[in-house]
């Protein structure tokens, strides 16, 4: 099915096969981070019912789900980008032209740049800001650049997938193969 896949974009089979490779690394990554995460914030969040069910003197590990809510959220949101099931017009697929469900999915990715650039834009003065102040949360002094940090990356992460989706469609090269 790959070689379908890398036939279809006859005029850039190694462009194609440089940005599924690309793509496809930066995914796997995304998702073992928001599948690790969410296995944080199930562990934080049951050691910290078992720790107040047993009065337990121990800190609240809430704070540990609420740090990995962060990369489950930007990063895990960065992998819905890759998979094409992030906000967008649906009907774009059943209605219309296929020229123009392309320019469509164009400007749907391009908005998503522009979101995904600006939001790591200003997320990265904020990250700056945390960093120099070294300001911590409260019950285990989790340093605020840890959450901060997996905001930028998952926004940048966004916009790559953003840029190469365009690049993609820009040139005629098929979706990416999770995405179809």
């Amino acid at each position: 099915m790959a070689t379908d896949h890398v036939k279809q974009a006859a005029p850039y089979p190694g462009l194609l096969r440089l940005l599924d490779g690309v793509e496809g690394f930066l995914a796997a990554i995304e998702r073992r981070v928001a599948a690790l995460s969410m296995l944080v914030i199930m562990l934080g969040i049951t050691l910290t019912i078992i720790t107040r069910v047993v009065w337990l003197p121990l800190p609240s590990t809430g704070e540990i789900a609420v740090v990995a809510m962060a990369p489950l959220t930007f990063v895990g949101g960065a992998f819905c980008s890759y998979m094409h099931r992030h906000i967008t017009i649906d009907a774009v697929d059943v209605f219309g032209p296929p020229n123009v469900q392309r320019v469509i999915r164009f400007l749907s990715s391009l908005a998503m740049a522009g979101f995904a650039g600006m939001y790591c834009w200003l997320t990265l003065s904020f990250l700056e800001y945390v960093w120099s102040s070294g300001e911590r949360l409260i019950d285990l002094g989790t340093p605020v650049w840890v959450p901060v940090s997996c905001i930028v990356l998952g926004s940048f992460l966004m916009l790559v997938h953003a840029v190469l989706d365009m690049v993609r469609i820009a040139l005629g090269l098929p979706r990416t193969e999770a995405g179809s």
